[in-house]
């Protein structure tokens, strides 16, 4: 029996997850740059790779890093401005399309945590791991969940 290197443990954790990593970066990266934040966090996660120490589920690890890196590199580059890109070109595509474009609108206004929240929400991760994800405690995700949900209303219905 082969012992697995680093390296392959790596690969095959990137390959397991990847679309946690992408999630993440479609949600902050604006367009046309999804690939470079992309592979900010590959490098993020290569360099962090030795530090997960099991504690938490290597995708809740793997969300936290792709979060941070991202909105790091927000920081670093410019503001965050999200625009989604189509193809879909049927007149009820074109309908569902308004609607995540605003939907997305509305997420992107949100602060930084707040959008990580929703997005964690959204794919339905339970509060323990939002907090882990986000370093926030379980009764500040709780509280912080329900002001960016309101605070999404609000945007919906101004």
């Amino acid at each position: 029996m082969k012992t697995q290197t680093k390296e392959e443990i790596f690969t095959e954790a990137v390959i397991a997850h990847r679309n946690i990593i992408y999630k993440v970066c479609y949600m902050y990266a604006p367009q046309g740059m999804i690939e470079d934040y992309y592979q900010e966090v590959l490098c993020n996660l290569w360099q962090n790779f030795d530090q997960f120490d099991g504690r938490s589920k290597r995708s809740t690890w793997i969300y936290r890093v792709a979060l941070y890196t991202c909105i790091s590199f927000i920081r670093r580059k410019r503001p965050a401005s999200i625009s989604l890109a189509f193809d879909l070109s049927s007149e009820e595509d074109a309908e569902l399309r308004e609607q995540i474009e605003e939907l997305h609108s509305v997420i992107s206004r949100l602060g930084h945590i707040d959008r990580a929240l929703i997005m964690l929400w959204l794919e339905g991760y339970p509060y323990e791991e939002m907090a882990e994800v986000t370093g926030l405690t379980l009764s500040n995700v709780s509280v912080k969940l329900m002001r960016a949900k309101n605070k999404i209303k609000e945007m919906f219905n101004a």
